[in-house]
């Protein structure tokens, strides 16, 4: 009897609830949701891109001419799916440029990448006018080293052998199959206990998921006024200091001097926490505050600086829906568009 009543609630659960929360083939949805199992915030979005003129990747570069060359986090790798994932593709489009997406190398930064392409020849050989370098807010500093060392140079064949770091592009599903999950999966318990502790804990007690209740509605999703937002949004904040800004500041304008120095224009662009946009409109909000943006504005800078903050700041205040995914930690193409119409590119 056990095992019988054991079995029906699983199958149960798992197709009044849990196959619909993950099920990526009819309804592609964020990490959020598969993260907490929680329902209601899923927002479905299918793959497609209807711009003119998209980025170059990596892999499928020939040598041709580059006006701008970007690296960055899962923010370039079109992290949130959906409709025109990829933010450089508006870079290119708005602006008619070409413009060249080149992959981060494990045990090398950002801005030290860009360093030792530019001592070994490589910019010299592709000659782009703009780099672009783009950071989520949350990693600046965990992938940051403040101790650069601006004349080292590694061989584009040395580079070769460094391993890349990936990021999947969610809704590029392979053969458009999802993995068949047995119904008696530990999802249906996850699912169940979550809902559960959600009421209690807006984590859910060890969830690295958190739920927030908003003062509006911001999100299109049954649950418009539900913030959901990854723990790393709101951990190791004693980071965000002014020590550690003025290091990173200080790094920015050094190597953009070097790229100055060859005709190259430099801009940094952090992408901003779902939960930083967002916190100010958190009911009873008891998290820390980012004071990363603000602290940023106040330095001299060699550099050119994109506000994503202030930018999607406005949005928000102007009624804008779906900025950010309501399922996930990255920004909708809604964000990706009003950025680069903004921002300009002599």
């Amino acid at each position: 009897m056990f095992l019988l009543c054991y079995g029906f609630f699983n199958l149960l659960t798992w197709n009044l609830f849990t196959a619909r929360l993950i099920n990526d083939v009819d309804c592609p949805g964020g990490d959020l949701t598969r993260m907490a199992y929680i329902s209601g915030s899923k927002t479905c979005r299918q793959y497609e891109n209807d711009l003119p003129l998209k980025h170059i990747k990596h892999d499928k570069f020939l040598g041709q001419k580059v006006d701008m060359l970007i690296i960055g986090d899962s923010f370039s790798y079109g992290g949130g799916g959906g409709k025109n994932s990829y933010y450089q593709d508006y870079i290119a489009s708005i602006n008619n440029f070409s413009v060249f997406h080149i992959p981060q190398y494990k045990g090398l930064d950002k801005i030290r990448t860009i360093s030792i392409l530019n001592n070994n020849g490589y910019l010299d050989k592709i000659k782009p006018r703009f780099v672009l370098i783009e950071y989520s807010e949350k990693f600046c500093f965990t992938d940051f080293s403040d101790k650069i060392n601006f004349d080292e140079s590694i061989s584009e064949k040395e580079l070769e052998g460094y391993e890349t770091i990936k990021y999947d592009q969610k809704t590029d599903l392979v053969d458009n199959k999802l993995i068949r999950l047995d119904f008696f999966s530990n999802a249906n318990y996850k699912l169940v206990r979550n809902r559960i502790l959600y009421h209690l804990s807006d984590n859910a007690y060890f969830s690295q998921v958190y739920k927030a209740k908003l003062d509006r509605q911001f999100f299109s999703a049954k649950n418009a006024d539900v913030l959901l937002f990854f723990d790393a949004d709101i951990k190791n904040r004693k980071k965000y200091n002014v020590d550690n800004i003025t290091k990173l500041n200080d790094c920015l304008n050094v190597l953009s001097e070097r790229l100055a120095a060859k005709g190259i224009r430099l801009y940094f662009m952090p992408c901003v926490d779902k939960y930083n946009l967002y916190s100010k409109y958190i009911i009873g909000n008891r998290y820390p505050e980012s004071n990363f943006f603000e602290e940023l504005r106040k330095f001299p800078k060699r550099y050119e600086f994109i506000d994503t903050k202030e930018i999607l700041r406005k949005e928000l205040e102007n009624g804008v829906m779906d900025l950010y995914y309501a399922d996930d930690t990255h920004w909708s193409w809604k964000a990706s568009k009003k950025v680069f119409e903004t921002v300009a590119f002599p």
